[in-house]
């Protein structure tokens, strides 16, 4: 492997010679190139987009980088409409760089992907192959398998609950819209969650474990 190449398995990087890579290293090279927008409604802060370059599978450590080479240019975006960023690059890069502004918080595991959005004190539970399949048909209750939680935390809501969670339980709180089998399945899956999945009067539920 070539030298370039050790440096980008190290870290991404903003400045490299792409000629410097062998044909079969470049097949693994992958960028997060933003061009400005003529859309003056949501253009961002003025200068150029530092652009990085990483190894297939970085995405989140080049999202980390990317942030950190355009802060300035970051500051003036509004996120919650569409942008220059989000249509400039990919959507898993997306959603690492709202993590890495803190504008998202993510949690991925094989089943669920938990996404809080601390400004609007909302998370959402999603399964993980509809959140990686359908970033855009990923928000909305009723038709996809995903579950909102509104003014409170996953923590907050575990802790309310005695020693059995079933969906029924869920289900009668305002606050919890959707799946709630997903809540279920996250805390089963998620770290600092000591419970183990059980049926309870037939339907699906958690029991917590002994401290």
């Amino acid at each position: 492997m070539t030298s370039l190449y050790d440096q980008l398995a190290e870290r991404p990087q903003t400045k490299i010679n792409v000629g410097g890579l062998s044909y079969d290293e470049r097949a693994n090279l992958r960028q997060i190139k933003v061009t400005q927008s003529t859309d003056l409604t949501n253009k961002g802060g003025s200068g150029r987009f530092t652009t990085v370059y990483y190894l297939k599978g970085d995405e989140r450590q080049a999202a980390e980088v990317f942030v950190e080479a355009n802060h300035s240019q970051l500051e003036g975006i509004d996120f919650s409409k569409k942008n220059v960023v989000q249509r400039g690059v990919e959507r898993e890069v997306y959603d690492w760089i709202l993590h890495t502004l803190g504008k998202r918080e993510l949690e991925k595991y094989d089943s669920v992907v938990r996404e809080v959005r601390p400004n609007e004190n909302v998370t959402w539970v999603i399964s993980r192959d509809h959140f990686d399949a359908y970033p855009m048909r990923r928000y909305s209750v009723g038709e996809t398998p995903s579950v909102r939680i509104d003014g409170t935390s996953l923590r907050k809501l575990y802790d309310s609950f005695g020693e059995v969670i079933t969906a029924a339980d869920l289900e009668e709180y305002d606050t919890v819209e959707g799946d709630v089998r997903y809540v279920l399945e996250y805390y089963r899956v998620a770290d600092g969650f000591a419970c183990d999945p059980i049926t309870y009067e037939g339907e699906m539920a958690i029991e917590k474990r002994d401290s």
